[in-house]
């Protein structure tokens, strides 16, 4: 008889965990195409974009009919595409001689710039995006209309409206050889025989500079300077220009040693970062974090070198930031390092870390670091640690953090289980050390919820109590990975690899926002929505509105999993672990992409249709 009522006890409990969720197999929306679909992207705005021989098409999240179909942009690859970060924009890049070259905003479904339709012949030869303004330079011949003539220039076009706002004459003797910038009505434009500043109002020359070859420009709003750098090999000349009329002010140049890769301007001069790369090629040191930084800090008035050495990195510096006493810095391989503006280091010795450091974070007991092997609170002032010792954890690719502010205690999840960081006096303590995640999985993620703390990983979920214990896990096994999935992951990293030196509006750059934002998904999402509704454009606002729902779609997990008839996905709460929907696809080896904000997924069927499911109904 106990063993009958157990058994129609664990029946109830199944009815009830599935109560409320259905089993979806027909699609909410179906689109269909003339040519077979090649490739599914999803953007970061929430437009699917899909190449289906006739054209490259768009598809917005609920949305009953295809957004944009461009068959011009036919038999379009992956490889092709360049995003350009945190915008609606996608370059699809040249193929084979001709350097034809578009721009679309995914987001308003229309080219905002085409090389062909622009009349520039055989397309441009450089092209730049200039960020915050939203313009795109290109470089090449343009056709006149006047007299249907084929003259050298520069094209400035604004994106957000997708019009010409001017073209800058060049000899064709001296192309644009580099990055230019922006400036108020200013386009400093670097050439193979000079540096040239046009009016973007008149298109007319207001100056000249004398210098060769340089690579890239940066300019500084706040203090109407102008910097000028030329790259050749492993060297870098700086040069200082006079925004008013051009005159050199650093005429031979400041020769320094490595690659630019990140500049910072400082009341107490120019701070820059170069990287010397080692063997093999550059992009596979630069992805490999081989080689050595050096860290100069240029004289405003002459140029020359304020610190009679470079501090020692031992690797790549990967964390640089400007502090009111001096500039620390993290390196790749393992170190933290800060050195007052007079070149004098601040520390008594450089700080010995693990590799890998993931996350620099100021707080207030200090400065918090996170690597593969360790985590540590560090005074700012000596360098040593607040308290005598750091977390040593064996060596976890997978590193999460956050902070739990009802609790004032830093959270880390790796091989050993998790941590638990005081935020005030830096004391730490194993929470819990069994974590056992199903699928050969490790935690890579690690939030707190309401009533505990949620682990995550592609297939696994885990809550645990704020003691650590275990409440409940959620384990769906993996769908496998695809060659596809595989060669877009490449190619978008690619992408991101060879991103240029960012604009000077960005020269500030990214560190640890303090303990209200720390490391919170939900907090960026909702500050990069702000930043993007600041943009008087439909493109952008649209951008805002979705991740302004992160908030609202954050108490759910989507995962992939592997059924007996093709794949799942399954839609599970965060706080209690049940399924509150699911997918079916009847397919072994589907073509789908998944839209965890706005709780979508797309599938390609069998014939020439895109199948859309929305999990949220």
């Amino acid at each position: 008889m106990r063993t009958q009522n157990k058994i129609m006890m664990l029946i109830t409990m199944l009815l009830l965990t599935h109560l409320g969720w259905t089993q979806k197999t027909t699609p909410d929306y179906q689109y269909a195409f003339d040519g077979a679909v090649k490739w599914l992207i999803l953007h970061e705005s929430g437009t699917l974009l899909a190449s289906t021989g006739e054209a490259l098409a768009g598809i917005r999240p609920n949305s009953s009919a295809v957004s944009f179909k461009f068959d011009r942009l036919k038999r379009v690859k992956e490889e092709h595409l360049e995003f350009v970060p945190n915008t609606p924009y996608l370059i699809v890049k040249p193929r084979g001689i001709f350097m034809h070259t578009v721009v679309v905003d995914v987001v308003k479904g229309t080219i905002v710039f085409d090389s062909k339709a622009e009349d520039w012949q055989n397309g441009v030869t450089s092209r730049y995006f200039i960020s915050p303004e939203m313009m795109f330079v290109v470089n090449g011949m343009h056709k006149d209309q006047a007299s249907g003539k084929y003259t050298g220039g520069v094209g400035l076009y604004d994106l957000k409206t997708g019009k010409l706002v001017n073209i800058f004459e060049r000899k064709p003797t001296n192309p644009m050889m580099g990055e230019p910038d922006v400036m108020g009505d200013d386009i400093v434009i670097p050439g193979v025989k000079n540096v040239e500043c046009y009016s973007i109002s008149s298109g007319a020359v207001k100056w000249t500079a004398d210098i060769k070859n340089a690579t890239n420009i940066i300019t500084n709003e706040v203090t109407k300077e102008i910097y000028a750098f030329r790259t050749k090999g492993d060297n870098t000349v700086v040069y200082k220009i006079n925004a008013e009329n051009g005159a050199s002010l650093w005429p031979e140049g400041n020769k320094i040693k490595g690659v630019i890769s990140k500049i910072e301007f400082t009341d107490h001069g120019l701070a820059i970062v170069t990287n010397i790369l080692g063997g093999g090629s550059k992009l596979a040191s630069k992805l490999k974090g081989s080689g050595t930084s050096k860290v100069y800090l240029l004289d405003f008035n002459s140029g020359a070198d304020l610190w009679d050495k470079s501090p020692k990195t031992k690797g790549i510096i990967n964390h640089f930031y400007v502090e009111d006493d001096g500039i620390i810095f993290g390196v790749s391989d393992g170190g933290i390092n800060k050195i007052a503006f007079d070149g004098k280091p601040r520390w008594k010795k450089p700080l010995k870390t693990g590799p890998a450091i993931q996350i620099m974070a100021t707080v207030p007991a200090g400065l918090l670091y996170i690597s593969e092997t360790d985590a540590d609170i560090i005074d700012m002032q000596t360098g040593e640690s607040v308290f005598g010792k750091a977390i040593k954890y064996k060596r976890s690719e997978a590193v999460a953090s956050t902070y739990d502010k009802a609790r004032d205690r830093f959270l880390i999840t790796c091989k050993d289980g998790v941590y638990e960081i005081d935020g005030q006096n830096g004391e730490y303590n194993l929470l819990t050390g069994s974590i056992r995640f199903d699928g050969k999985e490790d935690p890579t993620g690690i939030e707190v919820r309401t009533h505990g703390i949620l682990l995550t990983a592609s297939q696994n979920l885990e809550m645990l109590d704020f003691d650590g214990e275990e409440n409940w896990h959620v384990y769906h096994r993996a769908p496998g990975k695809s060659a596809f999935g595989l060669a877009i992951v490449g190619a978008l990293t690619l992408a991101t690899a060879s991103a240029a030196i960012s604009h000077s509006a960005t020269a500030g750059y990214m560190k640890g926002a303090g303990v209200p934002s720390y490391n919170s998904t939900v907090q960026y999402h909702e500050e990069m929505a702000d930043t993007w509704a600041n943009v008087t454009d439909a493109g952008f606002q649209e951008m805002a509105k979705r991740f302004k729902a992160t908030k609202a779609t954050a108490n759910s997990a989507f995962i992939l999993t592997k059924v007996d008839d093709g794949v799942a996905l399954v839609k599970v709460d965060k706080d209690s672990g049940q399924t509150l929907n699911e997918i079916v696809i009847h397919d072994k080896d589907p073509m789908y992409e998944v839209d965890d904000i706005e709780g979508f997924m797309y599938f390609k069927d069998k014939g020439n249709n895109i199948s859309a499911f929305n999990l949220n109904k």
